[in-house]
């Protein structure tokens, strides 16, 4: 279950009403280049004091001659000086900014760096010019998704700045803050992703209106960047915070439309896209609450708060649907733009996860049909595997291990085609593929697999994250099945040890962590010790997700075979008629294996 929200964090953070789209947010360079004005001023009083001699003298012609010879000298040596400095290194950016607006990053970093080498031995480092390469730079470098280098010339440039931004540079600083952001937590670095968001608040400043969409955009990045790292608390706390400004922001225009002759206009804001007194609420910030309201139903859905997380899903439909009506599920069938498309499909895929809590297979099976066919429309790698993640665990559920298969090559496929940020996918990917093989008794490949998503969880999560407890759990089965129990002792406690820190002492998660420990015991013929840890497991999953739910069937299976290896056979009887109950309840229609593995 914890690949469930990763696409979603990969289109919110700096994809979602920046206000500022690429192609505004890049400085541009002036086509004429005028000589500055520090070189004309000395010469033009040299000039007229020359002229006012001439004139005191009684030879006016000659004063003004003098004038006129004087300042032609002064421009001739000043452009030639201009020429010879710096026309080249302006030259070189005007060609940089026509290669990057072509797309051609790699050729565009190369001119800028030429640029910033010609304007560095001329230019004091503080100077306007040097600065705006500094800029250039690091878009350039995070158009190539090198955001190390891109973080090294921000620092310049902020360093230059004597950390003090102009009030004109502050929306685009702050826009390719974001974006490196971005990187930073993509590739696992929770902790400078955090601090470039919170430097890119600094300069914003306090939101000037509840409006404001670069705070709004800010906000829901540091609370998926927490979310990603594992810190759910504090994801909840700044999901919300983002809620209560647009609760503010709607009261603030439902006063206006009702008495908009009488009090005093909003404070104007550079960040304000758009404002009150031009649009009501009906537009793109019922998205960006659609969004927040995603967030926050994911990240109680891994709290294992379920039935609020489920409020938050069905509150982000109603507010999707009216900025995009004609959705399926939602209304009339129409094909919807791109910028809704993902976030109904993220909406779709929360719901379905609801479903799956409660053992509703038919139900999310709907869910995510309407959720393929509109990821279909687009080419979005990221969200097209996360989904086939979920439709894998769908059927893996159902024991359809040869559906679900194919479902994960859809995944694997689908994060081919992906150059950054796929890891913690990838890593959801493995961890599926390794539960799906040791369902089917083929432990070496279930083995290889948990140790893939081991890897990648140790490198781009850390090792407190919360989901290292699943990839523990799963490990630990897979070695009491191969006979290892000290090993599986080891990761059956390090599951526990790392639901406790994350989450207190009860969670759903749990339950994998005792079912596992039982196992372990039952290996090693602990009979006491397994049926404590059964029970334990069983009460947990009947606590959180019923006495119906699907997955209390594996638990109780576990069971049977402890007591049947002691002659509790009539005890044994008891819990198998209650696990073949559980298999013959209501499970979705039969689905045909074909996958959209033929169409990709």
């Amino acid at each position: 279950m914890a690949q469930r929200s990763e696409f979603c964090h990969h289109r919110t953070v700096a994809d979602t009403s920046t206000g500022i789209e690429r192609a505004h947010a890049l400085v541009g360079v002036d086509d004429a280049v005028r000589p500055p004005a520090f070189y004309r001023l000395p010469f033009s009083l040299a000039a007229i004091g020359l002229m006012l001699i001439a004139l005191q003298a009684g030879k006016p012609v000659i004063g003004l001659g003098l004038l006129f010879v004087a300042m032609f000298t002064t421009a001739s040596t000043t452009w030639r000086s201009f020429s010879s400095r710096r026309a080249p290194s302006l030259a070189l950016r005007f060609q940089a900014e026509r290669a990057l607006r072509c797309g051609r990053y790699g050729e565009a970093r190369t001119l800028y760096e030429r640029s910033l080498a010609l304007s560095v031995r001329d230019l004091a480092p503080a100077a306007p010019e040097v600065l705006l390469t500094y800029y250039s730079l690091a878009t350039v470098h995070s158009m190539l998704d090198e955001h190390e280098k891109s973080d090294e010339y921000i620092d310049r440039m902020l360093d230059g700045l004597d950390h003090q931004v102009p009030t004109s540079w502050r929306a685009q600083v702050a826009w390719l803050l974001r974006r490196v952001a971005h990187q930073h937590s993509l590739a696992g670095e929770h902790a400078r992703a955090i601090q470039r968001c919170e430097l890119a608040l600094e300069l914003v400043g306090p939101a000037p209106g509840a409006d404001d969409t670069t705070v709004r955009s800010l906000l829901d990045d540091v609370a998926w960047i927490h979310h990603q790292a594992g810190d759910y608390i504090t994801a909840e706390h700044v999901f919300r915070d983002a809620l209560a400004i647009h609760e503010q922001f709607r009261d603030i225009v439902l006063k206006g439309v009702a008495r908009p002759e009488s009090g005093t206009p909003l404070q104007s804001s550079p960040y304000r896209v758009p404002g009150p007194p031009i649009v009501t609420t009906t537009g793109g910030l019922d998205r960006a609450v659609a969004y927040s309201l995603v967030g926050l139903g994911w990240t109680l859905f891994e709290r294992g708060q379920h039935q609020e997380a489920r409020t938050c899903f069905d509150r982000a439909a109603i507010v999707a649907n009216s900025a995009s009506p004609s959705l399926p599920g939602y209304g009339p069938s129409a094909t919807p733009a791109r910028s809704g498309q993902a976030l109904h499909v993220e909406i779709l895929r929360g719901r379905a996860a609801m479903e799956m809590t409660q053992g509703n297979h038919g139900a999310a099976m709907e869910l995510y049909t309407q959720a393929r066919d509109l990821v279909s429309v687009g080419n979005a790698a990221a969200q097209d595997a996360a989904l086939a993640i979920d439709l894998g665990w769908l059927a893996r559920c159902e024991g359809h291990f040869a559906e679900a298969e194919a479902h994960y090559d859809v995944a694997a496929k689908a994060l081919g085609k992906r150059h950054d940020g796929g890891a913690t996918i990838a890593c959801a990917l493995h961890e599926s593929l390794a539960e799906l093989r040791r369902r089917q008794g083929r432990m070496r490949d279930a083995h290889r697999e948990i140790a893939r998503a081991s890897v990648l969880a140790a490198d781009y999560l850390g090792p407190e994250h919360p989901r290292i407890a699943a990839i523990e759990a799963i490990s630990s089965r897979i070695h009491s099945a191969r006979g290892d129990y000290a090993e599986a002792e080891r990761c059956a406690r390090q599951c526990m040890t790392v639901l406790r820190t994350a989450f207190g002492t009860e969670h759903p998660r749990f339950a994998d962590a005792w079912l596992a420990l039982a196992e372990m015991h039952a290996g090693r013929g602990h009979v006491a010790a397994a049926e404590q840890a059964f029970r334990r497991a069983l009460e947990l999953r009947e606590h959180y997700f019923g006495p119906r739910y699907f997955e209390l069937a594996e638990i109780l299976d576990g069971m049977v075979v402890l007591l049947r290896g002691v002659g509790r056979d009539t005890e044994a009887d008891g819990i198998a008629c209650r696990a073949d109950s559980l298999r013959r309840g209501p499970r979705a229609p039969a689905r045909s294996t074909e996958s959209r593995a033929t169409t990709d």
